[in-house]
């Protein structure tokens, strides 16, 4: 894919992460390596920029994000002694059966961070997207993360194909997982 195709792909990717909302341009911005695009045809044929982290946003380029590493242990509660990493495969696992639950029109981010809850994870310790976009439309992919620690467990839902995605993320500037603002968890 040529240079200008990349660029218009996440010009229009940004809009779409914006006009989503609870996102701000800084957070649909952020890990996107803007320099790659600039220098073209330098970084090889292969190259392509790389997604902000847990957006979701779906691109041409064939490489998925490398999968965390498995825990030795599989947990069944929050253990908030453990690391983000080993609380990974309980959170990717309640986010899941969340979605499972109800339809994916029906899904909202109350849906997954009451999953989460009740699974363990501390309330105060999370933040979640808006269900709806500034238009007033229901938002096409919901955002939710949970503090562990000095990481973020980062978990999106898709509503399009009711996927989950999940990943241990470092928090924002602000210390926050998530950037602009974000309803009650």
């Amino acid at each position: 894919m040529g240079s200008r195709m990349k660029n218009l792909v996440w010009a229009a990717v940004v809009a779409v992460l914006l006009a989503v909302g609870g996102i701000g341009l800084a957070g649909a911005l952020q890990g996107v390596d803007l320099g790659a695009a600039a220098r073209g045809s330098a970084a090889g044929p292969t190259a392509a920029p790389s997604a902000p982290p847990g957006s979701g946003a779906a691109t041409s380029a064939p490489a998925a994000p490398a999968p965390t590493a498995s825990p030795a242990r599989s947990l069944s509660r929050f253990d908030p002694s453990a690391s983000a990493a080993e609380n990974l495969g309980l959170f990717t696992r309640t986010l899941e059966g969340a979605a499972r639950s109800a339809s994916s029109s029906s899904v909202d981010a109350a849906t997954l961070t009451g999953a989460l809850a009740a699974a363990g994870f501390a309330p105060s310790a999370m933040q979640r997207s808006a269900d709806q976009t500034s238009a007033n439309l229901q938002a096409p992919v919901l955002t939710v993360s949970v503090r562990v620690g000095g990481d973020c467990l980062m978990g999106q839902f898709v509503r399009s194909d009711a996927s989950i995605s999940t990943e241990v993320a470092a928090p924002v500037a602000q210390g926050t997982c998530l950037i602009g603002r974000q309803p009650k968890a």
